[in-house]
């Protein structure tokens, strides 16, 4: 557990005793909630191709895919010893269920325990997966399902993924759970089924979106997650392969038109079978046939190892991986902290609220138990360390072309906000610690005063957290 959680536990175990039994056990809920192994939550609206990316995440095709039941339950995807599943009711009662064929979530849970589904709470999907190392990933309901996760266990992260649709607006992020509900720092937002339109166009969508959708949001990542599931999960085999190579060899202008359509694809008159053709559909759709052809064209030898390269390379996972890397795994401490200050803090207003209801109601003052929670949630806030999360939702707003400042200062403050050596962050590679203190304390005058003179809001509160990041590297550097 990193420092700052450690901070927020030990301010929790700190006011249990001062605090009523029902507010002790909210304040402890808190402190165990930073203990727990960090979530990233999984969000976006109903067939936005969630649980395909969650798939290609966890390196199994486990999650189901279709319309069902299952599809309108949030299921925590965990590393544990053996693969296993077990359903959790409202009631808190855990039952475990047996994978179905192929090691997926099977259908109809609920028919299979002999409970309703609304006595389900979620599923908790235990994986041997090495992806899930030190992450829990949690598979929510789409938003507008008749099962959304608000209020469920589901709906509680330290950092979200946002699967969004070309057609998304803000108003849509309304609705979204966990920190998506809190801006951007701790959010990665993709762009789904970008397999839809040609690289290019995916690419002009995502920046279109980022537009629309405002500083809700950073930088959107076009993802084709299907092509990301056939690649890392082991599902593609050598007679798929095999079926491709025949496909290369067919009539160039038949293929070209069966190419245009999955229906006309699955009724061409082409070499190999019509149950061929359908799995080959569901594996790598119109794209990623188009990619497995042109690669067997130039290259007759290729095989599995190589088509999934081209397929991983294709759908946009591996930048992905790596933003997930930068901006919650190597930030996990942050994130979770953060979340348990805005909890506290939420726990001292609701309490303050009651408190004075009560003392209106009854005419004696309150215990004051709203105003000590608060307090020490202000206090766990006021930490140097939370700088960097507010430099993140900085950074976040400014990939996304909200604040409008020069490219130069854009690149600055990126660079900043990069889980990079101090060194780098500051622009010296390789400098002495002397230099660096010093280019520090110069750059944190510059942004106090350039936050100083008449600026608007937005680039005042912007300069104030890129100086108080200055300052605290320079400390750092001096201490």
């Amino acid at each position: 557990m990193g420092p700052l959680r450690s901070a927020v536990v030990a301010t929790c175990r700190a006011l249990a005793p001062r605090v009523s039994l029902p507010t002790a056990d909210a304040v402890e809920a808190v402190a165990s909630r930073m203990l727990a192994t960090p979530s990233l939550v999984v969000a976006g609206p109903v067939s936005s191709g969630k649980s395909t990316l969650v798939n290609a995440l966890v390196g199994r095709r486990v999650a189901p895919t279709g319309a069902g039941e299952c599809t309108g339950l949030t299921a925590h995807y965990v590393r544990g010893p053996a693969d296993r599943l077990d359903v959790v009711l409202v009631d808190g009662t855990r039952r475990p269920l047996p994978l179905a064929a192929g090691g997926r979530v099977p259908a109809a849970v609920g028919d299979r325990l002999g409970v309703r589904v609304e006595d389900v709470d979620h599923l908790v999907v235990t994986l041997t997966s090495a992806a899930l190392d030190g992450l829990t990933v949690v598979d929510t309901p789409g938003t507008g399902s008749a099962r959304r996760p608000d209020g469920v266990s589901g709906a509680r992260a330290d950092a979200a993924l946002v699967v969004l649709p070309a057609t998304a607006h803000a108003g849509d992020l309304d609705v979204l759970p966990g920190p998506a509900a809190h801006g951007p720092a701790g959010v990665v937002a993709v762009l789904g089924r970008a397999d839809t339109v040609s690289d290019d166009d995916g690419r002009e969508l995502a920046v279109e979106l980022g537009r629309r959708l405002g500083d809700r949001v950073g930088p959107i990542t076009p993802v084709i997650g299907l092509l990301a599931e056939t690649a890392v999960t082991g599902a593609l085999r050598a007679e798929d392969v095999g079926a491709l190579r025949v496909l290369a060899g067919a009539d160039p202008a038949v293929l070209e038109v069966a190419l245009l359509d999955a229906e006309l694809f699955t009724t061409a008159d082409l070499p190999v079978p019509v149950e061929v053709r359908v799995r080959l559909l569901e594996l790598l759709d119109l794209r990623g046939l188009a990619l497995g052809l042109a690669l067997l064209r130039a290259d007759t030898a290729a095989g599995v190892g190589e088509l999934c390269e081209v397929l991983l390379a294709a759908s946009g996972l591996a930048t992905l991986v790596g933003r997930l890397r930068d901006e919650v795994r190597a930030r996990t401490d942050l994130h979770a902290a953060a979340a348990g200050v805005r909890e506290l803090a939420a726990l001292g207003e609701s309490l303050v609220r009651a408190e004075a209801q009560e003392a209106t109601d009854t005419g004696s003052p309150g215990r004051g138990e709203g105003t000590r929670v608060a307090d020490a949630a202000a206090v766990l806030a006021r930490r140097e360390a939370f700088t960097e999360r507010a430099l993140l939702a900085v950074r976040a707003r400014l990939r996304a072309g909200s604040l409008g400042l020069p490219a130069e200062l854009l690149d600055e403050v990126d660079r900043l906000a990069a889980p990079a050596p101090p060194d780098v962050r500051i622009g010296r590679a390789g400098a002495g610690a002397v230099e660096l203190a010093g280019h520090a304390a110069r750059r944190a005058a510059w942004w106090r005063a350039y936050g100083s003179w008449g600026s608007p809001r937005r680039i005042a509160d912007l300069a104030h957290v890129v100086h108080r990041t200055y300052a605290r590297l320079w400390r750092e550097l001096t201490t």
